[in-house]
């Protein structure tokens, strides 16, 4: 006879979200040792004391797993960054973007292996990614992964939307900035794809542009500084600092 609680899980389902919270800690631990290609089912049956053909009653395969696992990284990541912004009041929407860009970077650089399976899973269509064919974006079809890939990148994003419509569009002086001659084609994919993807609403092209670029250069200097591929290793913290300051200017502001 199993014992349950009014509305609570069954004994059952509990055993089931125990055994899966194991499995997830043991592919985290052999992440933490061995990297994304280290991760074994058979390892991992054998630390929590199953059989391999056990653990396909809790995931269809290793893709599946590890898929989960990318979800459960940005919940991490996402509460990080919550915390971080919510430092600032909720009118500072500036504040809130630079918190949003430093959190990210914490976060990244002190949870390398899990960074590193986050850009690496699955192959072609990383948990990072924020692509998406248009047809998809339209459809609104997004596989989990991409939603909170989406949802961490317009906590940055809809701050921006927020200071635009603070600022009546006038918030950045993009007078101060040497905006680029663009094709019709890329001003439609910056509206139509980053616009939604990252932001997560529609703005005017030059926005969209300057968030866009920022947000590129962000996660590339994060993704260098993970993977110790920065050119300055002795004053890191000053380098990463002057490059924000540096996007800052280029959008007609000032730190």
């Amino acid at each position: 006879m199993t014992s349950t609680t009014a509305g609570g899980p069954s004994r059952r389902e509990r055993m089931r979200a125990e055994t899966i919270a194991e499995i997830k800690a043991s592919a985290r631990g052999q992440l933490l040792q061995h990297g994304p290609s280290g991760i074994s089912l058979r390892a991992i049956a054998r630390d929590v004391g199953v059989t391999a053909a056990a653990l396909y009653r809790y995931f269809d395969s290793l893709d599946a797993l590890l898929l989960e696992l990318c979800c459960d990284l940005y919940d991490e990541l996402i509460a990080e960054t919550r915390k971080a912004m919510d430092g600032s009041p909720p009118e500072a929407h500036l504040e809130r973007m630079k918190a949003w860009v430093w959190a990210f970077r914490a976060w990244s650089v002190g949870n390398r292996r899990e960074f590193e399976l986050m850009i690496s899973y699955p192959d072609g269509n990383s948990a990072m990614s924020i692509c998406a064919d248009p047809k998809t974006i339209d459809a609104g079809e997004f596989d989990a992964v991409t939603l909170k890939s989406m949802e961490h990148a317009q906590m940055c994003g809809r701050e921006l939307a927020a200071f635009y419509r603070q600022t009546k569009g006038e918030g950045f002086d993009f007078g101060a900035a040497t905006m680029p001659e663009m094709s019709e084609g890329l001003k439609q994919e910056l509206i139509e794809s980053c616009s939604v993807m990252i932001i997560g609403e529609r703005l005017p092209v030059s926005w969209v542009f300057a968030f866009t670029s920022a947000w590129v250069r962000v996660f590339g200097l994060v993704t260098m500084e993970a993977f110790g591929s920065l050119p300055v290793q002795d004053n890191i913290d000053e380098f990463y600092r002057a490059q924000i300051k540096s996007m800052l200017r280029d959008f007609g502001m000032e730190e």
